[in-house]
């Protein structure tokens, strides 16, 4: 596996999102770009690297504090196997499922965003039911995006440079492992950026105006 490196870059949104202008390019035709395949693909055993590697000093660990014989030390490998095989299946599994297409999704409209508890700003819709939720557990210390009919989780770095800008986007994201990977500020100006937004939105009147919300709704998203 071909190590990814991640580009230098200087647009804010870019660099949060770990994409440049040609994989913008590619992901607007509804295709991951090799770059992105690398870099999910590097995430996924990254994150099974890291859980093995914690399984193997537990099993150290183990095996010096207590002697065990024969069947307590199957025991014990079956105790460590099993974790990492289920780690195996939905990290590197699972993303090498969603590659095999190469395939990418886009969701455009307003977006929203919250940070652990507190209510999504702007406020959305009573009735707003994600087809997929963006954050199952930990919502105590999670950095959420709805848009649409759609929840995406993010770490510090995204909710920053997206909340600099509040406004309607398109956000393209790979469905089976609801993941974002890139995003697009619509430009009024520019119709072919608006494209998948409904025809009747007036979106000049609706971006908030100067790109921001005030700094008290600014500094209660920061948390």
């Amino acid at each position: 596996m071909q190590p990814y490196e991640k580009p230098k870059i200087d647009n804010p949104l870019e660099r949060a999102f770990s994409f440049t202008e040609q994989d913008l390019n590619q992901n607007m035709q509804g295709k991951l770009s090799d770059s992105q395949v690398a870099r999910l693909r590097g995430e996924a055993y990254q994150t099974l690297y890291l859980v093995v590697g914690a399984l193997a000093i537990i099993g150290v660990l183990a095996l010096l504090s207590f002697r065990a014989d024969a069947s307590e030390l199957l025991l014990l490998l079956s105790c460590l196997i099993l974790p990492a095989v289920i780690t195996f299946v939905f990290t590197v599994g699972n993303t090498e499922t969603a590659l095999s297409t190469r395939t990418v999704s886009k969701v455009s409209g307003m977006i929203h965003l919250a940070y652990g508890m507190m209510p999504y700003q702007p406020p959305l819709q009573d009735d707003f039911k994600p087809v997929q939720r963006g954050v199952t557990f930990g919502y105590q210390a999670a950095y959420r995006l709805a848009i649409a009919d759609r929840e995406f989780r993010l770490d510090r770095d995204q909710h920053e440079a997206l909340s600099a800008g509040y406004g309607y986007y398109n956000v393209f994201f790979v469905p089976t492992l609801n993941k974002i990977v890139s995003v697009q500020r619509i430009d009024p100006s520019q119709p072919e950026t608006a494209a998948g937004l409904p025809v009747d939105l007036d979106v000049s009147a609706n971006i908030v105006r100067g790109g921001a919300l005030n700094d008290e709704d600014q500094e209660m998203l920061r948390g």
